[in-house]
């Protein structure tokens, strides 16, 4: 087993390296083109290459098609071996203690955020090669109409030079538009493997557009003022029927310039709707590229096909119709929820679900982190929806229909109240359990990834699964309300693993920010600090309102409708074969098309209307006979007793004997919490002391620091870590080394 298990990690090694060249492979053509003697090497290329089938030079598509299929292809096998390999929790026992410089904040505060050696590195590749490529192609056709004679009739030196500098331009564009549909793929093969989370992939994407569109705004600027001075102004509104169309560009950079000014962090924050609606004009900014320019194609079909497919995965998987199997409201207001899901399925800890509910919003998709282990041995999943913004406060008024039945304690019954459901995403690595301790921040109901970790190694604990798991947890969540707690005591640790302090020593540190109850405390506090009580202390006195479970019949166990296991982050095996049939077809498909010489004799947008029949009889025609071979296969395979739906005992299934159609809620009892630490009221943690305490407690040990909460928190955090770790006067003689981490998730 062990020998399997090396070899197999040897040759996910060599896989990854040849993506690697293949990934160097394609950023080499960008470089090469503005080099002469690259040029003729290119040209060579092309002579050894039909161009009848593939309707284009043939070594464009030996540099950039080929490249990111072979990246993709390769990736799938890579995960596949990963999750054959058995999964280690081996710690360094000798030697300092070490960070990943890569994924660590270099730069904690800037304007785009916080920036890591990885980040900075992709960016300054991306835009160098952008640079270089327009500066050297710029430079070098200046030169050769400098030196060329010219010509009776012709335009300018001075436009001829002003037409080619927009070209280059728009030609530079291709880069981060290739590049931006990998990242918005939210189960990118690629991603998955170099462990990017599409959570923190977002950023890349909005980078990557940011650059395009800036791009595009000087192709355009350029482009103008060549018409207008240079040709007539009419000329802006033509339509070519081949070559370039002028107008179609307009279009398309209209709708770029729409998605930009939306993407703006203060309309995306404050009119998230805006943004999610207009940003569907990506489809129209596409479409009017195509009638742009359709022969430049070939430049983006690979990862344009990837991420088609990736949505033709995802409409299928959310098709289906989710019943909720439980649900209870917190003293907190937030609900919780719970939903079955099939055997084969896969999620972790850090997993997060997009969820519909169709009665609230027939279009609005929002990510909801996991709250549940999947070792827990239910099938079941939960996530908690706190009623913070206008969906999430439809979602809570939907399951609580009025104010008078609020009042009452009457709420709909949630088994006709119906989800959809796309994922699991996000990290699928558990590399918190790498850590000899671990400090999870949380601001608020971001504290919900958390509970799926603390419940994940209790069960590991419980199970004996893995060895040198980490020894200590400190959690440390940051709340508005007392109330806000609450959600903490959802979880008993002693009813997963009796004596669980034996096995890790978890310590709770809350903060209440409020100072609604700071006189009170003071009085009854028993610490030397006045606003400081025991956590055992705080949940007795101030948290005397139970959670409401729902009391009504649901549907019994064998018809529950769960989840689809039809996720474009499921079985590797199916949707790599899926993938390799909508490329097939596309090739085969296209290729059809030049042979019989429909393409060539077609208009500009109707070559560009033909590229969007292939792509979708690709992604539908052929790529979707394989999902639905996997369907069918899937919904004959019978459960095992293991693999079905267990109801836990606070399900309403259990529970409920009530007779009556009407519904009530039912205070869940309480009896006290095993959690041990400290709340403290009206204050906000002090980083700084709190860092340098652990800092002196895990001296020469590995310490996993995650944060799920705002972007000022996780600055906060990320610049303590960082001055933790370029600190060299050590008068303490501590040596510790913070690994910081984001499981926030923010568009």
């Amino acid at each position: 087993m062990e020998s399997c298990t090396k070899g197999a990690s040897q040759m996910r090694l060599a896989l990854q390296v040849l993506i690697g060249v293949a990934l160097i492979w394609w950023y080499l053509f960008w470089f090469i083109q503005p080099i002469s003697t690259a040029v003729l090497w290119i040209r060579k290329v092309d002579k050894h290459i039909s161009q009848d089938f593939l309707g284009t030079r043939g070594s464009t598509w030996l540099l950039q098609v080929f490249p990111f299929m072979v990246v993709t292809i390769l990736s799938y096998c890579a995960i596949a071996l990963k999750k054959r390999m058995k999964p280690s929790t081996s710690k360094e026992v000798t030697g300092k203690p070490r960070v990943n410089i890569w994924s660590q904040p270099l730069i904690t505060r800037s304007p785009l955020g916080m920036l890591t050696l990885g980040d900075i590195v992709f960016l300054v590749l991306n835009v160098s090669l952008i640079i270089w490529y327009i500066t050297k192609m710029s430079v070098d056709r200046s030169n050769l109409i400098d030196a060329s004679k010219l010509k009776k009739g012709a335009h300018s030196r001075a436009a001829q030079k002003l037409e080619y500098i927009g070209i280059y331009f728009g030609k530079a564009a291709l880069i981060p538009f290739a590049l931006l549909w990998i990242p918005v793929s939210r189960a990118s093969p690629f991603l998955r493997l170099i462990g990017v989370p599409f959570e923190r992939a977002v950023k890349y994407h909005t980078w990557l557009g940011l650059i395009c569109i800036w791009i595009l705004i000087f192709h355009g600027i350029l482009m103008f003022t060549y018409f207008f001075y240079i040709h007539h102004p009419k000329e802006l509104l033509s339509w070519a029927s081949s070559g370039i169309a002028v107008f179609p560009g307009i279009i398309a950079l209209g709708a770029g310039l729409l998605m930009l000014l939306t993407a703006l962090e203060t309309v995306r924050r404050n009119h998230f709707n805006i943004f999610y609606f207009t940003h569907h004009l990506y489809l129209v900014f596409l479409l009017f590229f195509l009638f742009h320019c359709v022969s430049q194609m070939v430049y983006v079909v690979t990862p344009i096909l990837l991420f088609f497919l990736d949505r033709f995965i995802r409409m299928i998987q959310s098709r289906t119709s989710v019943d909720i199997l439980s649900t209870r409201v917190l003293p907190s207001g937030a609900i919780e929820l719970k939903f079955a899901k099939p055997e084969h399925v896969e999620y972790h800890a850090l997993s997060f679900m997009y969820i519909l509910v169709p009665s609230v919003s027939q279009f609005e998709w929002h990510p909801f982190s996991v709250a549940s282990s999947p070792l827990d041995q239910t099938n079941q999943i939960c996530i908690y929806i706190k009623p913070l913004g206008g969906y999430t406060k439809d979602i809570h008024d939907a399951l609580i229909e009025t104010k008078q039945n609020r009042e009452v304690g009457k709420l709909k019954c949630p088994f006709g109240f119906k989800l959809h459901v796309e994922g699991p995403y996000g990290d699928e690595s558990n590399f918190y359990l790498r850590y000899d301790s671990l400090v999870l921040v949380a601001g608020g109901i971001g504290v919900t990834p958390f509970l799926a970790i603390l419940q994940d190694m209790l069960y590991r604990h419980k199970l004996h699964l893995a060895q040198n798991l980490p020894s200590s947890v400190h959690l440390i969540l940051c709340v508005r309300h007392a109330k806000d707690l609450s959600i903490l005591d959802t979880i008993n640790p002693c009813d997963i693993l009796p004596n669980y302090a034996d096995a890790v020593k978890i310590t709770i540190h809350a903060y209440v920010t409020s100072r609604d109850l700071v006189t009170d405390v003071e009085m009854n506090s028993g610490h030397g600090d006045p606003a400081v009580i025991s956590y055992e202390q705080f949940t007795a006195t101030y948290l005397n309102e139970h959670p409401k479970q729902f009391n009504c019949d649901g549907p019994p166990l064998e018809v529950v409708r769960k989840m689809s296991s039809m996720s474009g982050a499921g079985n590797v095996k199916w949707i790599a074969a899926t993938f390799c049939s909508s490329f097939t077809g596309y090739i085969v498909i296209f290729g059809i098309f030049n042979i019989t010489g429909t393409y060539t004799e077609l208009m500009n947008y109707g070559r560009a209307m033909v590229y969007c029949v292939i792509l979708f009889l690709a992604v539908v025609g052929c790529g979707g006979p394989v999902l639905l071979l996997w369907t069918f296969i899937w919904r004959r395979r019978r459960p095992t007793k293991s693999n079905q739906v267990q109801i836990s005992q606070s399900s309403p299934a259990e529970q409920s004997e009530a007779s009556s159609d009407e519904t009530t809620l039912q205070s869940m009892e309480h009896d006290g919490t095993s959690w041990v630490g400290n709340v403290k009221f009206g204050r906000r943690p002090d980083w700084k002391d709190l860092f340098d305490d652990m800092a002196k407690q895990y001296a020469d040990k590995k310490v996993g620091v995650l944060v799920s909460g705002g972007s000022k928190m996780q600055e906060d955090v990320a610049a303590e870590c960082v001055r933790k770790r370029l600190s060299k006067s050590r008068t303490d003689g501590c040596n510790v080394a913070f690994s910081y981490h984001s499981v926030s998730f923010e568009l």
